[in-house]
């Protein structure tokens, strides 16, 4: 702690901690801030609100980055006045469809060959289609709720040896396989029912 005397002529200094002043045979006793810490305090709490500040900025840019990529997902190919999103994320059947909804759009519903062989020439590994049999076993049906002979087109899988999809296999899943891919096997793209439950690409239709 630093004394400071006073004789006569006044005279003042200050250090980093609590001083007490004289003045002739009187004492007063002041408490004096340290200009160096409180700079030092400035100094951190400034670093600290530019690092928040930052943090800030670069979540609003992903966010904005994300929103613009999901709002123009339907606009990456088109056919016949559909617009189609072929993702490169995988989710089970109702994730793929509930994000699809969420865009406006739905899973895929296949209503030609043409479309057909139009999607094929566009994948290279299993995609979700809007197919499925959920509400009863054997009776598939589209997103649109339009069935297989409403919509006028099957491709289902057949295998050389004779066996051909859907087959409902429970060797994965105890529920069976209730909904639909399209995938590449033995020359083709064919359509494949699968469980439900399996984490897979997919395709969002909306049309324009």
């Amino acid at each position: 702690m630093d004394l400071v005397y006073y004789n006569d002529m006044p005279s003042a200094t200050t250090s980093d901690c609590s001083c007490t002043q004289y003045r002739g045979n009187s004492i007063q006793k002041q408490e004096v801030t340290s200009p160096k810490w409180t700079k030092v305090l400035l100094i951190n709490l400034s670093v600290a609100l530019i690092f928040a500040l930052g943090g800030l900025c670069v979540l609003g840019i992903m966010y904005v980055s994300v929103t613009v990529q999901l709002s123009t997902l339907n606009c990456e190919t088109n056919f016949h006045g559909k617009l189609y999103f072929f993702s490169s994320d995988y989710l089970n059947w109702s994730s793929s469809r509930a994000f699809c909804v969420s865009k406006g759009a739905d899973l895929v519903t296949i209503t030609s060959q043409s479309e057909h062989d139009f999607l094929a020439s566009e994948i290279k590994e299993q995609h979700w289609i809007g197919l499925s049999d959920l509400k009863t076993e054997g009776h598939w049906v589209w997103v649109n709720n339009q069935t297989l002979n409403e919509s006028g087109v099957q491709s289902w899988h057949k295998r050389a040896s004779g066996q051909s999809e859907p087959d409902n296999w429970r060797g994965t899943d105890p529920s069976g396989e209730n909904c639909a891919v399209v995938k590449y096997s033995e020359g083709h793209v064919d359509w494949f029912d699968i469980s439900c439950k399996l984490q897979k690409k997919f395709i969002c239709e909306k049309k324009y």
